[in-house]
């Protein structure tokens, strides 16, 4: 996606309660789902599950957009992990004020948008993976 500043996440993340905010996207980490300049509807949830695919503001600054493996508590709060389906590693986890929402409308793939139950398998198994190497080496 793009850099933005804190303070326009922070808009985004509002925009995102009341209604779909739309998002070019621009890269090609989500490919095939996602290809570069495809347009997405984000819309901000109580609930994420893993595979939802989320848009999120990366401690540099960028807007990105990347599947959900999973959540965990740490300290007082919940850490969100993420990962690009084309990416060899997990994303730096975040916590829920980073995320702006969830895909819900896409001129890419359904898949963007109906996740089938093999990416979430996927996502939940990839959680578990980087929980346990974290368990024999810290998160």
């Amino acid at each position: 996606m793009s850099f933005v500043s804190t303070r326009i996440a922070r808009a985004l993340r509002e925009l995102a309660t009341e209604s779909p905010v739309s998002l070019r996207v621009s890269g090609e980490c989500m490919v095939p789902l996602l290809a570069n300049g495809a347009m997405i509807q984000v819309v901000r949830q109580r609930f994420y599950w893993p595979g939802d695919l989320m848009v999120f503001h990366a401690p540099d600054g960028r807007l990105l957009v990347h599947r959900l493996l999973g959540c965990y508590s740490k300290g007082r709060g919940w850490r969100w992990l993420t990962q690009a389906d084309n990416a060899m590693q997990p994303d730096f986890a975040l916590p829920l004020t980073h995320v702006v929402g969830r895909v819900v409308g896409s001129d890419g793939h359904a898949y963007a948008i109906r996740i089938p139950f093999r990416h979430r398998l996927w996502a939940c198994g990839r959680f578990l993976r980087h929980a346990l190497r974290a368990v024999r080496g810290g998160w």
